[in-house]
C-alpha cells in the first residue's frame, strides 16, 4: 500500500492517502478483504478526471485505485448498419475506444477522452446530445462481497435493479468491472459544422428561445447549446451538425477542435487566468450566422485541451515556468458546478442565477463558463434529477479563483446561494452531483434525498458493513 497526494482538477481539493492498486478482479476482491479485517473504508477511484470530491476518502480511509482495472475491449459482434457492441474493462478510456476501434465512436460521451468508462457510468455523463448510459446494454459490478453480478435490462433480482441503479451511483454499490457497449460507424475524415445561431445581447431572454429551437431541430442532433457573457451580457447559441461522409466545409476551423494539443493547452491556462480573453476570442469567432467545422473527434472531445494544461503545469519544465510568468496559478484553481433543472423551468433558473449573480457586484468578470444546454428525457434514476418523463436543463458554471482567498469565498458563496434560491424561482431544480458541490448541507441532503434513500437500500444488499465511502457520499448522507 502506497501513500500519495490526490489531487483533484479545478485545484480546490486533495487528499493525502494509502492506497491500493487493483489490476484486476482478484485485485479488488483483495482489497475488499483487507478493509474488511483492518476497518478501513474504500473510496474508489478511477482515471480521477473529477473536479470535486468524489474519490477522496475521509480521513483515516483508504483509496482503491481501479484505473488500469481489466483495460483494453474485445468485439462482440457487428450489426447489419456496421455499428459494434464491444465488451471493454471498467479502466477503458474513451481515447483507448478510439485506437481499438479507429472507425467508430461512442454515443454520447463526456468531454474529455481520459475519463474511464466505469467513471462515465457512474456519474452517468452526457453530451449536449444525450446520456452516455444510453448505449449500455450491460455492465458487471463487483461488491464488497467478493460477488460479481451481470447487470442487464429486466434481469431478475438485484442484477436487474442495479442495472437501473448504477449509472450516477458515484461509486456507492461497488466497482464496474467491465461494460457491453454500442460503437457506432463514423469516417475517421467526418467533420462537425458549428454553427451561431444566435449572437447578441441576452437581456431580453432570447437566446433561450433560439437555444428551445436548436434542441428541438434533427439537423443538430450533434448537440446545441447557449454560452453567456457576463452578468446577461453578450450570449451565442451553437448548433452542431454532423456532415455526411466526404462532404467538406470551405471556412475556419472551431476554436479548441485540432490536435494541436500543445498549443490549445496554452490558451486553456490563459483563459483560466484571464476569463475575460474567452469572451473576447470567442465573440469575435463567432457573429450570428457564421458556421466553423471541426474533425468529429475534436469535437466531441474538446476538453482535451483542459487536461493537457492542468498536466503540464502539474508536471513543471520550461512550458509551466513560462505560463506561471503570465500569472497562471499551479493547478488553475476555479469554482465549477452545475444545476439541472425541468426544460419548462429553464427560464425561471436562468432568471435566478443572474439575479443572484447581480448581488455580487464585479464577480461576473471571473466567469470561464456560463453555458446553458437542454437535454431528453432521463431514463436513469440515480442521475442529478432522477428519471424524467419530460426535457431537462443544465447550467454549467466556472469562475476563476484564487484559491484560499476572497475570489474564492464569494464565488462558492453564490453558488450556494443560487443553490438555495433555486427553490423559490424554479422548485424543481437541483445541483449537480457530477461537480463540485457548492450548497448547504441542508440543501444539498433535501434535493437528493430520494438518491440517498435509494442508496442506502441497495447498499443493504451490496455492501451491509458499509466499506465503501467517499467525502461526497458522506456529505449526501449516503455513508
Amino acid at each position: 500500500m502506497l501513500t500519495r497526494e490526490l489531487k483533484v482538477l479545478g485545484g480546490l481539493f486533495e487528499a493525502r492517502a494509502p492506497i491500493l492498486l487493483a489490476k484486476s478482479q482478484d485485485d479488488v476482491i483483495t482489497a475488499f478483504e483487507r478493509a474488511e479485517r483492518s476497518g478501513h473504508r474504500l473510496a474508489i477511484a478511477g482515471a480521477k478526471r473529477s473536479f470535486g470530491e468524489h474519490y477522496l476518502p475521509s480521513a483515516g480511509d483508504v483509496v482503491l485505485d481501479v484505473e488500469e482495472l481489466d483495460r483494453g475491449a474485445t468485439l462482440l459482434s457487428e450489426e447489419a448498419d456496421g455499428s459494434l457492441w464491444v465488451r471493454a474493462g471498467g479502466g477503458t478510456t474513451f481515447r483507448d475506444l478510439r485506437k481499438l476501434f479507429p472507425g467508430h465512436r461512442t454515443y454520447c460521451p463526456p468531454t474529455a477522452d481520459t475519463i474511464s468508462l466505469a467513471g462515465a457510468l457512474a456519474t452517468c455523463t452526457h453530451s449536449s446530445g444525450g446520456y452516455f448510459a444510453d448505449s449500455v446494454r450491460a455492465f458487471s459490478v463487483l461488491g464488497p462481497s467478493g460477488v460479481v453480478l451481470r447487470c442487464t435490462r429486466g434481469a431478475p433480482g438485484l442484477a436487474g435493479r442495479l442495472y437501473e441503479a448504477v449509472p450516477g451511483s458515484l461509486g456507492a454499490l461497488g466497482v464496474t468491472t467491465d461494460i457491453e457497449l454500442r460503437l457506432t460507424p463514423i469516417d475517421p475524415e467526418q467533420i462537425v459544422l458549428v454553427h451561431a445561431l444566435y449572437a447578441g445581447r441576452s437581456d431580453s431572454g432570447a437566446y433561450l428561445g433560439y437555444l428551445e429551437q436548436a434542441s428541438d431541430d434533427p439537423r443538430y442532433g450533434e448537440g446545441s447549446g447557449a454560452v453567456v457573457y457576463g452578468n446577461r451580457g453578450h450570449a451565442i447559441v451553437f448548433g452542431d451538425e454532423l456532415l455526411p461522409p466526404g462532404q467538406k466545409f470551405k471556412g475556419p476551423q472551431a476554436l479548441l477542435t485540432d490536435d494541436n494539443i500543445g498549443q490549445q493547452a496554452l490558451t486553456q491556462a490563459l483563459v483560466n487566468r484571464a476569463p475575460r480573453l474567452a469572451e473576447w476570442l470567442v465573440s469575435r469567432a463567432y457573429t450570428q450566422g457564421i458556421a466553423r467545422w471541426a474533425p468529429w473527434y475534436g469535437f466531441q472531445f474538446f476538453q482535451r485541451s483542459f487536461d493537457e494544461a492542468h498536466r503540464r503545469m502539474a508536471a513543471g519544465g520550461p512550458g509551466a515556468r513560462a505560463l506561471r510568468l503570465l500569472g497562471v496559478r499551479d493547478r488553475m484553481p476555479f469554482c465549477h458546478t452545475a444545476w439541472f433543472f425541468p426544460r419548462a423551468e429553464m427560464r425561471a433558473f436562468a432568471d435566478c442565477y443572474f439575479d443572484v449573480l447581480g448581488r455580487y457586484p464585479g464577480l461576473e468578470r471571473r466567469a470561464e463558463q456560463q453555458d446553458f444546454v437542454l437535454l431528453r428525457p432521463c431514463n436513469w434514476p440515480s442521475h442529478s434529477m432522477g428519471r424524467t418523463e419530460g426535457g431537462i436543463g443544465v447550467l454549467t458554471a466556472s469562475f476563476q479563483v484564487d484559491r484560499g482567498g476572497e475570489s474564492e469565498r464569494r464565488t462558492s458563496e453564490f453558488f450556494r446561494e443560487v443553490t438555495a434560491e433555486s427553490a423559490r424561482y424554479a422548485p424543481g431544480a437541483r445541483v449537480s452531483l457530477c461537480k463540485q458541490i457548492h450548497a448547504r448541507p441542508e440543501d444539498l441532503r433535501s434535493m437528493h434525498a430520494d438518491f440517498a434513500r435509494s442508496m442506502r437500500s441497495l447498499r443493504q444488499e451490496v455492501d451491509p458493513k458499509g466499506i465503501l465511502s467517499s467525502r461526497l457520499l458522506q456529505a449526501l448522507g449516503v455513508t
